[in-house]
């Protein structure tokens, strides 16, 4: 018996989880030309470096800070690679997140108030920096699934570890997993409460087993979190909690459709 559709359950969920988080320099080794699963999900395409260190000298700049941010010649600059100084003999060292900010991937300098430095202030920079691989010609990326391959005859040689930035997309379901869960609160409503189907297409029923259907796809919602490599374990209760919710009203509703608990009979004299 068909109680609740897919339709009725989405309408208690949202489909797809915005960008939550970016990762920055995870390794990953390429070999041969072969998909290399890096993320369990979604990412934003246009989010991935794929990037390696190949330099041991680090670049000098020098440069007049800006009113609040100065943006450098070079991006994807090497973590913790920054040092600013108030002059190439290294008189005064700065202090990152104390005197200034740095934004690697956009290669930008922001002053941080009540630190020591001020716009206009003459300072010199080193910093290293990465080597950017290009798609298309040296790898090829499944943004859907969270994985890529070098390209033979690209700048990737096999066997290298590059180190990827990207924005993971959470997607906690899709139709396939709603649509199990449907079936399965379809099955469970009938086989609890109407195996005569006597009911059919009541109302309530119909809201039991969505209810039912939601707590479902919560929980597989709270796995799928966990088994990421960026799952969050506060995020996987919040589903779990939301499933209970759920749980909980689906068992309300079907409480007045069981039959009362018919206990033994009493002995009687014959």
């Amino acid at each position: 018996m068909l109680y609740t559709s897919v339709d009725k359950v989405k309408q208690h969920l949202i489909s797809v989880f915005p960008v939550r988080e970016v990762v920055f320099d995870q390794p990953v080794i390429l070999t041969d030309t072969d998909f290399v699963t890096f993320f369990g999900g979604s990412i934003d395409e246009s989010s991935l470096a794929v990037k390696s260190f190949q330099q041991n000298n680090l670049k000098r700049i020098s440069v007049s800070l800006g009113i609040s941010s100065t943006s450098l010649p070079d991006e994807l600059l090497m973590r913790d690679s920054v040092v600013v100084a108030s002059d190439s003999s290294l008189g005064t060292i700065y202090t990152e997140n104390v005197d200034y900010i740095v934004d690697y991937a956009r290669g930008v300098i922001t002053i941080k108030t009540g630190g020591a430095l001020s716009s206009g202030q003459a300072v010199v920079i080193w910093y290293g920096l990465y080597v950017k691989y290009s798609a298309s010609s040296d790898y090829v990326l499944n943004a859907a699934d969270g994985s890529l391959r070098r390209i033979a005859s690209g700048d990737i040689a096999s066997g290298e570890t590059v180190l990827l930035d990207y924005a993971p997309i959470i997607q906690s379901y899709n139709d396939v997993v709603i649509q199990n869960a449907v079936d399965e609160a379809n099955a469970i409503i009938e086989k609890t409460v109407d195996p005569g189907r006597q009911f059919g297409v009541e109302p309530v029923l119909q809201t039991a087993a969505t209810y039912r259907a939601v707590e479902i796809v919560c929980r597989a919602s709270a796995a799928r979190e966990l088994s990421s490599r960026s799952g969050q374990y506060n995020v996987a209760l919040a589903w779990l909690k939301l499933a209970e919710e759920y749980a909980a009203g689906a068992d309300d509703l079907v409480q007045s459709f069981r039959p009362a608990f018919q206990g033994p009979a009493a002995p009687t004299n014959s």
